[in-house]
């Protein structure tokens, strides 16, 4: 299991700050195409943010916390995406969120166990 965890970890760190890169140097991009009433700085701390808890995710003491809140992360920014553009392309937030509570159960489970 723990080898798992590590496998999603890495994944979602790298989905996450390829993810957050992209958004801190595309916002005018992104906020043109579907989320014109949020202005830049929301997208930059956004971004930011994804980076952040992506890098925390790689660190052993806030793989938990990091994975929260990444997992928050990702369903804001379906909430986001919904609200603005209708409901294609939301799994592209849902399955990372999903995969991000799931390496956060397993470390917090791991944590009492041990």
């Amino acid at each position: 299991m723990n080898i798992l965890l590590w496998l999603l970890q890495g994944l979602l760190a790298l989905w996450n700050i390829i993810g957050g890169i992209y958004v801190m140097s595309n916002y005018e991009l992104i906020k043109s195409a579907w989320a014109q009433g949020l202005p830049i700085p929301v997208w930059i701390a956004y971004g930011a943010l994804e980076v952040v808890f992506a890098v925390g995710l790689l660190w052993p003491r806030a793989t938990a916390l990091s994975a929260i809140c990444l997992a928050v992360l990702s369903l804001l920014g379906c909430v986001l995406f919904a609200q603005y553009s209708g409901f294609p392309g939301l799994l592209w937030g849902i399955i990372p969120a999903f995969l991000a509570a799931f390496v956060a159960y397993g470390r917090m489970a791991g944590k009492s166990e041990g």
